[in-house]
């Protein structure tokens, strides 16, 4: 075989590859109330803390780990869609997708809005809740997501998705407990997370699994 031969077979198999591994995983539709009004809210709350106003996600850059600090999906979602304010300001908190313990996908806001899921970084990244209650500590609450097959499996190809997608690093991929850090973060108001669902550590030990996905 000539070498082009051998150049264009290689390339197309690396391509495939790479298409196989970004494939869509199943996600379910389940939308949350995100209508004109709180749509008009995200887009002042985006003008206080980002310095525009917008409630669009264009070009996300991030993806923020999370866990719901409650065991069950129902109670997730209707606490997002109750559209409660938070530390005195709307909208309310959200998420764009929640992965459940049986490994389903269910995506609450398109990728495309804003939601509010992370200080400093709602107006660059995506959010990812997975349900799991609180406990000793965070690090103990990671781990029975990680030991979790069917729920990590899918969080894991979700991302691997989501970063196929929109062309988001490996090292873009973190948990809230890093906002503060990542190179995107930004509060015109100085609020800060002090969250500390996904660990630094405890996300390398996903980033690592994201890479044989």
């Amino acid at each position: 075989m000539r070498h082009w031969a051998i150049a264009w077979a290689l390339a197309t198999a690396t391509v495939a590859g790479a298409a196989a591994a970004a494939s869509k995983p199943r996600i379910a539709d389940d939308p949350i109330s995100y209508g004109d009004q709180r749509r008009a809210q995200m887009a002042g709350y985006s003008q206080r803390h980002y310095g525009e106003r917008e409630w669009r996600l264009h070009d996300p850059d991030a993806i923020v780990l999370h866990y719901t600090a409650g065991g069950s999906y129902s109670s997730a979602w209707s606490t997002f869609d109750s559209n409660a304010p938070n530390l005195g300001e709307l909208p309310g908190v959200c998420a764009h997708y929640v992965v459940k313990r049986s490994g389903k996908i269910a995506e609450l806001v398109p990728p495309r809005i804003r939601c509010r899921h992370t200080i400093g970084l709602n107006h660059r990244s995506i959010g990812i809740e997975m349900v799991q209650e609180a406990g000793p500590g965070p690090a103990w609450a990671d781990r029975q997501i990680l030991q979790r097959r069917p729920q990590v499996r899918a969080a894991l190809r979700l991302v691997d998705w989501l970063q196929g997608r929109f062309e988001i690093a490996t090292g873009d991929v973190i948990g809230h407990s890093m906002a503060n850090q990542s190179p995107y973060f930004k509060d015109r108001k100085g609020w800060r997370n002090d969250h500390t669902d996904w660990l630094k550590r405890d996300v390398k030990t996903f980033r690592k699994r994201l890479r044989r996905v």
